[in-house]
């Protein structure tokens, strides 16, 4: 067994983590450049428990508040350029995985000549870059902990991973409290994007004893807390969806996504529409499909969250883990059909076409061929 783990150089994590904010930076850095959304920072009340501890260590930064939703290789362009100009010896990321997948890609390109974009297309990362600290503010993506960034090339009409192993954040500040304020649609969505991690890296044919190990608890934590966040916004709830989000990173970064993600990235790309959304609406269709050689998994998961006794044979609890996804994406008010999305049929083809190129295929534990891919996208349309 070879094991290659990566994992950021310090994870700070719980409730009050974000007291140790102003500490962190001046240890990596004199001059932040802070890069955060558009909008949501400020509205949660959010912006000023970054802002505050920096005051209180005299730390004057760089504001960047303009990351959008599905980022672009532009955007991160403009990051780099931001940086440059005012001599920023740090990034730091604060926001959803958009957020912290652009700061990772400027960090890491920061010593580069060339645009983002031809990275993207596979042109090797030589050049040192910035350290970069991850401040998630949603429970979903993990990307405070991969060492990949998604990004999309809006001329090609291309969405993919940029991915190197010096890209770990040198710190990660995972604090609940940050999540508190989501609202119940993003809840649910973050919340499905985490669980979608944790069941492929979980199912992955790259999964291990250390990956294994993460994802099952992840995916634990999500299925016994995800409603009671969405409905009631309890402390604990958010504290443990915050945890298994982290774990079901860690878990990825190791054993890599399936076909929800390489479906998932040409249908947000072409429709504009939220990642973790596409992940809620094809996560069952795609355990249906990989059904035939991980019953057994999904039999160990459905186990460890009590919907069925160690005495169900695995075909039978591996059907209740799967119909209790089916009833989750209804009970959390999601849409459970791509067609309710806008998305059309006469695309699913060159969808299929995209995702059959995506390098996540080659950890799905079912070989997939584009009319496989095909039939799952008709099953959820």
């Amino acid at each position: 067994m070879l094991l290659d783990l990566l994992n950021p150089a310090r994870i700070l994590f719980g409730p009050g983590a974000n007291d140790r904010i102003g500490t962190e930076i001046a240890r990596l850095g004199k001059k932040p450049l802070i890069v955060t959304g558009r909008k949501s920072l400020v509205a949660s009340g959010n912006l000023d428990r970054v802002a505050s501890p920096l005051r209180q260590l005299g730390i004057k930064p760089v504001f960047f508040a303009d990351v959008e939703p599905e980022p672009t290789v532009g955007k991160v362009d403009e990051v780099r350029q931001i940086a440059r100009e005012n001599r920023c010896d740090l990034i730091v990321g604060v926001g959803g995985g958009s957020v912290l997948d652009v700061a990772k890609a400027a960090a890491g390109l920061y010593g580069e000549d060339e645009p983002t974009r031809v990275y993207l297309y596979g042109r090797e990362v030589t050049a040192t870059g910035l350290p970069w600290l991850a401040i998630p503010t949603t429970a979903g993506s993990g990307s405070e902990v991969t060492e990949n960034a998604v990004l999309t090339d809006p001329e090609e009409g291309k969405k993919g991973s940029i991915r190197n192993g010096f890209w770990m954040a040198s710190t990660a500040i995972v604090d609940p409290i940050f999540t508190m304020s989501m609202p119940k649609k993003l809840t649910a969505i973050t919340g499905f994007d985490a669980l979608s991690h944790a069941i492929e890296s979980y199912t992955s044919r790259w999964a291990n004893p250390y990956s294994s190990s993460l994802s099952q608890a992840a995916a634990a934590l999500i299925m016994q807390n995800l409603y009671t966040a969405f409905s009631t916004n309890k402390k604990e709830a958010r504290e443990k969806m915050m945890l298994a989000s982290l774990m079901a990173g860690m878990s990825l970064n190791v054993a890599r996504s399936g076909a929800v993600h390489s479906l998932a990235h040409p249908l947000g790309q072409r429709y504009g529409l939220s990642h973790g959304l596409v992940c809620a609406v094809l996560l069952p269709s795609v355990m249906r499909y990989n059904l035939p050689l991980v019953d057994t998994r999904y039999a160990d998961l459905a186990y460890a969250v009590n919907l069925s006794p160690r005495s169900t044979p695995p075909e039978e609890a591996a059907e209740r883990l799967i119909f209790f996804v089916e009833k989750a994406v209804q009970k959390l008010e999601v849409p459970s059909r791509l067609s309710q999305l806008g998305v059309k049929e006469e695309d699913l083809a060159e969808i299929a076409n995209l995702a059959h190129e995506s390098a996540s295929l080659s950890a799905n534990p079912r070989r997939t061929q584009r009319e496989d891919l095909l039939e799952i996208l008709r099953g959820c349309w």
